[in-house]
């Protein structure tokens, strides 16, 4: 498989491939690229320096609990901030016969049967939100190359992308919202997912905030509330949020029957049926018409099918 090949496929399979599967599977694409026995794809946040989700190929869950046990002795950690977005290869900083007899391999890496390894961090400063991607070979005698560094530098931002993608276009499916615009967050408020046009309407929201954290405290939100000209919808995912922003329209003004009664008579409905559809009587129906006229400042079924087209 060539880089044009493993990219055309991650994008493609991103409404594919279940969202619990879609890391893994992404992987394994990458290895069909690139040669690689295990890796972990981890995700976190700059401003609170820990990871948001990790994902282990073909390693133990005991390799993630060592990483971060033996993290001060690990040379790659400090030199993979300095190198943003550039494979680094351990071979680089320790040579052979240093490497091998040193704590971070004894303790580390050899007790999960690993002898190369290869890792690239990407940062989108815009967001604070940084992608960990380390790959492992189980062989001494296989080392990565030079090429193998650059395929991989080119793949970690396709793969991020196609991840986030398969992300929001799976909640879009499952929320039927298409028009809002999503993040996944947690309590706190800091962006964990996000899409690019999330963050734009922040940006022309709330000019003087930064954007790696949300500027709207989300305990003052029940379900759905205004904030800045802005509609910020809520929703539970796993132990995170989902947040939806949309820049308020006159049909945000309308309570829920009221926006029931015009998507009935956007069907073309009559009173009649509409009312039947909706356990109203046809005077009822009428009534809220009327109101609904009223709060939008409009006078014919045109308009108001003319509103909800926008």
């Amino acid at each position: 498989m060539n880089l044009q090949e493993f990219i055309g496929n991650i994008y493609t399979a991103t409404g594919k491939i279940e969202l619990r599967e879609y890391r893994h599977w992404a992987l394994t694409q990458l290895q069909q690229l690139l040669e690689f026995d295990g890796a972990i794809w981890s995700n976190g946040h700059q401003q609170t320096a820990t990871f948001h989700n990790q994902t282990l190929f073909n390693v133990p869950e005991q390799l993630a609990n060592s990483l971060l046990e033996y993290l001060t002795i690990n040379p790659l950690a400090d030199v993979l901030l300095t190198k943003l977005g550039s494979p680094v290869d351990m071979q680089d900083l320790l040579k052979d016969e240093e490497f091998y007899q040193s704590d971070i391999y004894l303790k580390c890496f050899k007790p999960c049967g690993i002898e190369r390894i290869l890792s690239s961090i990407h940062l989108d400063e815009r967001t604070g939100l940084f992608t960990l991607l380390t790959l492992y070979r189980f062989e001494r005698d296989k080392p990565f190359s030079a090429d193998d560094k650059s395929c991989q530098k080119q793949a970690l931002y396709h793969l991020l992308t196609a991840a986030n993608h398969a992300l929001f276009l799976q909640l879009e499916q499952h929320t039927g919202a298409i028009h809002h615009h999503k993040a996944i967050c947690d309590k706190q408020g800091y962006l964990h997912q996000v899409q690019d046009s999330f963050l734009d309407l922040l940006e022309r929201h709330y000019p003087q905030q930064s954007v790696p954290k949300l500027p709207f405290a989300l305990n003052q939100f029940e379900q759905q509330s205004l904030a800045n000209g802005l509609q910020v919808k809520l929703s539970a995912f796993n132990d995170l949020y989902l947040v939806e922003l949309w820049p308020q329209g006159p049909l945000d003004l309308l309570t829920e029957r009221e926006l029931q009664v015009v998507q009935a008579i956007e069907q073309g409905l009559t009173f009649k049926l509409a009312g039947k559809q909706l356990g109203l009587s046809p005077s009822t129906v009428s009534n809220h018409l009327y109101r609904i006229y009223q709060k939008l400042n409009i006078g014919s079924k045109s308009e108001l099918i003319k509103l909800m087209q926008q």
